[in-house]
């Protein structure tokens, strides 16, 4: 019986530990409900309380039915808004191709406060890694830095707009 409190015990410290790299969530208790979210089965959801449409997917995957396929593609600041304009004037997503970088807020409002590495919800942006994402805001009066959403463990933060972080495009209200 000793055994068995230890091995709870040493569950418990792992569950905890801020080392910890596994993705945890407690599925009871989620602030990024599925049902807000409808499934078009193009690799993009619709977020029903907003009305956003976002891709499934980071720049740089593709969606294979299913889930996330590749890595998502490293982008500064500036090459994420031309990459932007430049998926859109090839062929666009999902018959659509009026995709753009999310504001701060809107990328807020994926965040799964529940979860960690990542803090998304995993069956609704699979792979989505616990990193850095782009919004399209700046900092005001600093010119060279813009926002980022980490999905990771930081929040929000800001990087200079030379540094690298990924991309999540939505489309809809602005």
């Amino acid at each position: 019986m000793r055994w068995l409190s230890c091995a709870c015990s040493l569950v418990l410290l792992l569950t905890l530990s801020n080392t910890s790299f596994a993705y945890e969530c407690a599925d009871h208790i989620r602030s990024t409900d599925m049902q807000r979210f409808d499934d078009n089965h193009d690799g993009t959801l619709t977020d029903i309380d907003s009305g956003l449409t976002w891709m499934r997917c980071a720049l740089g995957q593709r969606w294979d039915g299913n889930t996330c396929q590749g890595e998502p593609a490293r982008y500064t600041w500036q090459s994420a808004q031309q990459a932007t304009r430049q998926f859109n004037q090839k062929n666009g997503y999902a018959e659509y191709k009026d995709w753009r970088m999310p504001r701060l807020p809107e990328l807020a409002g994926i965040i799964e406060r529940h979860c960690k590495e990542p803090r998304i919800n995993l069956q609704l942006f699979p792979t989505t890694p616990a990193t850095y994402f782009w919004a399209v805001d700046t900092k005001p009066k600093t010119y060279d830095q813009a926002y980022v959403m980490d999905f990771g463990s930081e929040g929000v933060t800001t990087l200079l707009k030379s540094d690298q972080a990924l991309v999540r495009l939505v489309r809809g209200r602005q």
